[in-house]
């Protein structure tokens, strides 16, 4: 409910081309996001306001307004030169803003010894070579998530999804980016299967960076092969499906499998049980971490406000609160290492916790997903900006997705 009510507000303010604030504030004392859906804890933008008042003595006021897809945002930032501050795009939209000089660089040094967890600099290496642009926010994974009842045994590679189990209920996202990367992932499985180290690490980002049109001939075989009886394309439900024993296994992100796993709302509001039945693993060909980080938009008009607001998101307490809102995690690292060591002292045998009644391996299990391990992330790449081949790409997987 909440989502809809943002996405129609956005609508009909996009239309009348107004601002709420327009009016009643200068835009000099104004801090406008430009962010994901849901992704970010609204009443802290109180506290940044009070917080920014003690630090500079001046006054601002800050908003925040939803995009429904990167490809969305850039065209609004790079065509009509959207009037926002601060934008959190994902890791490639970052590589392609930079590349296209939509970004200006951010005070706050990213590289700091201890500010944010060492695995995830490295990852930003990937999209914002020099550490300059942007400013991580939140991270997470694609895997699958399957119901345990479902099955014999553990789901463990890509074949378990694309391959095997036709009987069942599966489902792939109706996304071309998750879904062609996680197909690629499948058809160079040979390839990938039994590699360890740093020649698993080069392997998996290879299949990342390849728009080859030799990979997208063999992703578009495998998604004609796999499509079928009860196999559906997710438009953001399938987690709900699952969740409802509807479903039995898909491509999904670990947010949301986090998100159905434990207590939730449904789209209508209605609180529902989490379904300790799910399971999600990273599959043995690897998967994709995603970074989703906060840049400056070129055309923004507060960049003091903005650098502020970055420091502040960086704070231990503002990550946890972020964290605990979207159900994502922050690799700042006081944020990530206190995260982490309350789930680990949580007990299945204790009541109300996300645990309770469960089994140490579920536990485990869900710890990892949140938290991944070295040796899981060594086997997760990271999407790219896909170039001149873009079109090519998303013009072949949308044609299987109709």
């Amino acid at each position: 409910m909440k989502r809809l009510l943002s996405v129609l507000l956005a609508a009909a303010l996009a239309v009348s081309g107004f601002s709420l604030m327009a009016g009643c504030t200068k835009r000099s004392e104004q801090l406008k996001l430009f962010s994901q859906g849901e992704y970010m804890d609204e009443e802290l933008f109180e506290e940044f306001e009070k917080w920014y008042k003690e630090e500079t003595g001046e006054t601002v006021k800050v908003s925040m307004t939803d995009f429904n897809s990167n490809e969305d945002m850039y065209t609004k930032i790079s065509m009509d030169h959207a009037d926002y501050d601060l934008i959190c795009p994902s890791d490639y939209m970052i590589e392609k803003m930079i590349k296209d000089g939509l970004c200006v660089p951010v005070e706050l040094d990213i590289s700091a010894k201890g500010l944010f967890k060492p695995e995830y600099v490295e990852i930003t290496k990937t999209f914002d070579p020099e550490l300059k642009y942007s400013v991580p926010y939140m991270f997470g994974t694609f895997g699958i998530m399957y119901n345990a009842e479902s099955f014999d045994a553990p789901l463990t590679s890509w074949a378990d999804l694309f391959e095997k189990n036709r009987d069942k209920t599966l489902y792939l996202k109706r996304s071309v980016r998750d879904t062609y990367h996680a197909a690629s992932l499948y058809v160079k499985g040979a390839e990938l299967r039994g590699l360890t180290g740093e020649a698993q690490k080069q392997s998996v980002q290879n299949v990342f960076n390849d728009t080859s049109a030799d990979n997208v001939a063999k992703v578009q075989k495998a998604l004609r092969d796999w499509k079928g009886d009860k196999k559906h394309w997710d438009n953001e439900d399938g987690k709900f499906a699952m969740a409802g024993n509807k479903g039995d296994a898909g491509l999904f992100w670990s947010c949301d499998a986090g998100y159905v796993m434990s207590d939730y709302e449904n789209d209508d509001g209605t609180a529902m049980p989490g379904n300790k039945n799910l399971w999600y693993t990273i599959p043995e060909e690897g998967g994709n971490v995603y970074l989703d980080s906060f840049v400056i938009s070129k055309y923004a008009k507060n960049t003091k406000a903005a650098n502020y607001f970055l420091k502040f998101l960086c704070t231990k307490e503002a990550a946890i609160a972020n964290s605990i809102y979207c159900g994502a995690v922050s690799p700042v690292a006081a944020a990530y290492d206190e995260l982490k060591a309350e789930y680990e002292k949580m007990s299945p045998d204790d009541a109300d916790n996300v645990f309770s009644g469960t089994s140490e391996a579920w536990k485990q299990m869900y710890i990892e997903m949140l938290f991944p391990s070295e040796e899981v992330l060594n086997r997760c790449g990271q999407m790219r900006d896909y170039g001149a081949n873009e079109g090519s790409v998303v013009r072949a997987i949308v044609d299987i997705m109709m």
